[in-house]
Parts: C-alpha cells; structure tokens; sequence
C-alpha cells in the first residue's frame, strides 16, 4: 500500500470512533466529566491508528535494513 492510501483509513478509523463515540452517548455510558471526555477524544485516538501503523511498520522495515 502506498501512503496516498493512508488517508482514507484515516477517515474511516475517525467515523468509526465517532459511530463509538455517539453510540456511548445514546446507551447513556457517559455520566462523568472524564468519560465525556474521553468520548470526545475517542474518534481522535481511531484516526490516529493507521498512522501509529504506518509509523511501526517504517521502524521495523528501518531496522531489518540495517
């Protein structure tokens, strides 16, 4: 995969946190500042994963090279 690919995995990790994110609300599992907080930040965290991927595979392909 080339890294032109990395950005819609990033758009879906972001609504598919965001799907989590409302589905919390709707069930009524946000009942504390800090989990509403976390709630919010979830879709954040889920966009990020590809990159953090991305991230592990270059390091690891880095340090086989050496």
């Amino acid at each position: 995969m080339m890294v032109t690919g990395l950005g819609p995995l990033v758009v879906v990790g972001f609504l598919i946190g965001l799907t989590l994110a409302a589905v919390l609300l709707r069930l009524g599992r946000l009942r504390s500042p800090a989990s509403a907080f976390a709630a919010a930040a979830l879709p954040f965290g889920c966009a990020a994963l590809p990159v953090i991927g991305l991230v592990m595979i270059s390091v690891f392909v880095t340090a086989i090279g050496q």
